[in-house]
């Protein structure tokens, strides 16, 4: 597993017209890969996962951090787009994260970010019930949805949300809602689709319960819309 870190101009055209729509990042991003086999999504076939990350001090900058199975080869990325390096590590800076992965075990402890678009499917059981809706997903627009949708992915994926010290019921997890991601994407041979996700970024702390669960999700990301900027779990040490 590789873990590249890309620090981007937001000054330059072409970086404001990626950010403005993540299917453009996603194509740009898939770039640095070579072609999947056909009819083999590329994102799924070379694990990638992805999160922009402002840069607080540096408002004209943002970080692009992408995870994947293979070594990318950012070359064919504009030198344009790159912002200078702000460390010894330069810009693009790439590292393997396998043994760091290998190393987790059950009961360990950690620090967590994860950018995701949490959502739920209408059932018949729904209480705003739409006939033209059911099975859709929907965005979870409450913070104590979104924790709790994160506590029931931690379920499956190994991990449980810690709580504070003060209110043990309450996680010590932070949701906060960010700006929705939009992009277009190719419909038909003369219509486009208008695509809307919703983002919600956790920050808080957890425990790892199960670490081959746990590893899996770090590989292959947690929630919907994974293709488009969600779902990399990113961890370390308290």
């Amino acid at each position: 597993m590789y873990l590249s870190r890309l620090i981007l101009d937001v000054r330059q055209p072409r970086v404001r017209r990626d950010l403005s729509d993540v299917y453009r990042l996603h194509r740009t991003i898939l770039s640095a890969f070579p072609q999947a086999p056909d009819n083999v999504p590329a994102r799924a076939h070379f694990g990638i996962l992805y999160r922009i990350e402002p840069i607080s001090d540096m408002p004209w900058l943002v970080r692009l951090l992408v995870q994947s199975r293979e070594q990318p080869d950012w070359s064919h990325i504009p030198d344009r787009m790159f912002g200078p390096a702000l460390d010894e590590r330069g810009n693009p800076a790439l590292r393997r994260i396998d043994d760091e992965y290998a190393r987790i075990r059950s009961d360990m402890q950690f620090l967590f970010r994860l950018l995701a678009n949490p959502t739920r499917r209408l059932s018949n059981r729904s209480s705003e019930r739409d006939d033209r809706l059911l099975g859709k997903r929907v965005a979870l627009l409450r913070e104590e949805e979104q924790i709790a949708w994160l506590a029931h992915k931690g379920e499956q994926h190994g991990f449980r949300l810690l709580s504070t010290s003060v209110n043990p019921d309450v996680p010590a997890v932070q949701a906060a809602k960010q700006a929705d991601e939009h992009g277009w994407r190719k419909a038909t041979q003369t219509q486009t689709m208008h695509l809307t996700f919703g983002a919600v970024l956790f920050t808080g702390y957890l425990k790892v319960t199960d670490a081959d669960r746990f590893r899996t999700a770090l590989e292959h990301g947690i929630g919907s819309g994974k293709a488009f900027g969600f779902g990399l779990l990113s961890i370390a040490a308290q």
